[in-house]
Parts: structure tokens; sequence; C-alpha cells
């Protein structure tokens, strides 16, 4: 079936409509990519970069906003790379903000750089400043995952070193043990039987008797309480009736007494003192008579017919 004229014309519109739309399209979108201004920043990671190529995405809170140029290894440190990339303009990019590595767990193992941090309060960075890296997601689980693979591997080590010959050896003698133990427990149990199962019994007679001392404490307390306030007043009374003494009487009499005396101690000494003389010779007489007396009984003790001999005298006298 041969096609008309006019159905080539329309056919030849559409293809050119088309042909221009394509066309269209392709030159907007190069020109957006030509016309698109990207501010360079770099970023130093000192893990591996595998799977960061040029042209990776750069993204900020999820949004693609700019593309790795270029990658190299840092000259001063051969265990760093330092990655070059792009940001559009406009584009809030702090100083306080870290780039980090993300992705490459899927199929493709690509990855791409995540810019986090920082506040709208910072200082914007500088074109061609160096972003601050952080550890990669990635890398923290891989390292978690040594050291839990560490750790296990030292368990496995205490596993196996704990059931070796010697230390199952060990074991069984512990776990015997333990039975019999645990046997000579039961049998004491057995045998205590009737002893524990009086402990109640005797806790709840152990509780009445905390009771009644408990109560017979209260009645002393009670007693006490009451005797205190006895002597209170009675202390009381004494105080009234001390008030109620005649002090000033007996104190004026008191001091009279003592002046009395102080008075008769003064004649007494003056008595002395002018009599000093008469006591002497009326002591020094005492004295010779007391001589004289015991010289006498002496003479009675040695012969008692001198007493027979005075009267004789005394009548022969008479």
């Amino acid at each position: 079936m041969e096609t008309t004229k006019a159905e080539r014309i329309r056919l030849g519109i559409f293809v050119l409509f088309i042909s221009c739309l394509f066309l269209g399209t392709v030159i907007f979108l190069v020109g957006k990519k030509i016309t698109e201004k990207h501010i360079p920043f770099k970023t130093r990671f000192t893990e591996s970069v595998d799977g960061l190529n040029p042209g990776a995405k750069v993204k900020l809170n999820g949004i693609v906003v700019g593309q790795v140029t270029s990658l190299e290894v840092d000259k001063e440190d051969l265990n760093s790379v330092i990655v070059h990339f792009g940001v559009l303009a406009g584009t809030p990019i702090k100083t306080t903000m870290h780039a980090n590595l993300i992705g490459g767990i899927s199929l493709t193992g690509l990855k791409s750089i995540e810019l986090s941090g920082g506040s709208p309060d910072d200082p914007n960075a500088k074109k061609g400043d160096l972003i601050q890296s952080s550890v990669s997601g990635f890398r923290q689980i891989t390292g978690h995952a040594e050291n839990i693979a560490e750790k296990f591997e030292g368990l496995l080590n205490n596993l196996i070193l704990i059931t070796n010959d010697h230390n199952q050896k060990k074991l069984t003698s512990v776990v015997s043990n333990l039975d019999n133990i645990t046997l000579k427990i039961d049998t004491i149990l057995l045998k205590s039987s009737k002893d524990i199962s009086e402990i109640p019994k005797n806790t709840k007679l152990l509780l009445e008797n905390l009771n009644a001392a408990v109560v017979e404490l209260k009645n002393v307390e009670s007693k006490a309480v009451a005797a205190l306030a006895r002597i209170d007043a009675l202390a009381l009374n004494t105080d009234k009736k001390i008030q109620n003494l005649p002090l000033e009487a007996a104190v004026k009499s008191a001091t009279d007494a003592s002046k009395s005396i102080e008075l008769l101690a003064k004649r007494g000494d003056q008595l002395i003192y002018r009599n000093q003389e008469d006591l002497s010779v009326t002591v020094r007489h005492l004295r010779e008579t007391v001589a004289n007396l015991n010289d006498f009984s002496r003479q009675v003790r040695e012969n008692p017919t001198l007493l027979i001999r005075g009267e004789d005298r005394q009548q022969r006298t008479r």
C-alpha cells in the first residue's frame, strides 16, 4: 500500500518535530551543565576510597549538590587520598562540615560523598578550602566487626582452654564435689527438719516475748515519767519552803554568833596573856605535885606498911 503525498508530509513534519524536540532537550541539558557554576573544594581521606570515582555524587543531607572531579594520593602522606569535588554555587558549605564516604555495600560497590554537620551561624567555606573528613559508617562497621571477631576469637580460645583434658578433669571433680555437698545438705536438712519446722513457732514466741517486753518498757517509762513529775513537784515545794524560811534572820543570828565567838576568843587570849606567869607557876606546882604523888605511889607499892605507919604516926600525933 503506497502512502499518499499528504501522509508523507505529515510524517516528515512529525519526524522533524521530534528531532527538534530532542535536539532542544539535549541543547538545554548541555547548556545547563555548561552554564552551571561549581565551586571547587577538597577533602582528605585516610581510608581506602575504592568505589569512589570521578563523577561520583556529592550530597548534602541526601540532596545532590555536586560531583567528584578528581582523586590523587597525598604526597605528604601516602596513606591518605585527596578528593577534589565541585559544589553548585549557592550551596551553603560551612567550615564546620564533614565529608563522609557512603555506599560501597551495594552490588556495584560505588561510593559517594555525604556532607554533614555545620550550623547557619558558622562561617562559609572559601573556594578550594579543605573540608574535614570523618570515618565512614562502613569503616566503623568493619572496625566493630574486627573488634567483635577479636573478642569472639578470644572467647573461643578460652573455651578451648577450659575444655582441655586437664580442665575437664577439674570440672568433673568440681561437679562431683558439688553433688556430694548437695547430698550432705539434703541429709542435714532432713535431720533438722523437725527443728526447722519449729522455727516459726519459736519465732512467734520470741515476738510475743518482745511485745511483752515492749509493753513492760512502756509501763516502766510511764512510771519513770510519774516519778520525775513527783521529783519536780518535790523540788518545787522544797524551793518554795526554802524561799519561805527566815534566811535573813538566820544569817543575822549566825553573824552575831560568829562575832560573839570571835569576841570570846579575843578575851580568852587576853586572859591567858595576862595570867601567863601565874599559869606557869601553877603548872610547875602541878608537875611537882604529880611527881610527889608518883613517888609516893611508888613507895606504897614497894612498902605498903607505910600506910599503916602513917596512920600510927597520925594517932600518936593526936
